[in-house]
């Protein structure tokens, strides 16, 4: 998936690998900055396991540096 193909089909939210293959880096250091809260368009929370959520509006305004 494309962020023209992003804007377009809008989901609701997005997973993180396809969110790192649109910042063409790596799903581990995705989750890992999430973790940390290093990008402000999506959470990590930690149950048994790690859960993340990435918001697709904040993360097309992140991309687009607005």
């Amino acid at each position: 998936m494309t962020l023209e193909q992003l804007e377009q089909e809008k989901p609701t939210k997005l997973t993180v690998d396809e969110a790192a293959a649109i910042m063409q880096i790596h799903p581990q250091t995705l989750r890992i900055g999430l973790q940390r809260g290093q990008f402000d368009f999506g959470t990590a929370i930690q149950r048994k396991r790690w859960v993340y959520w990435i918001s697709t509006e904040r993360f097309i305004r992140y991309m687009k540096g607005a």
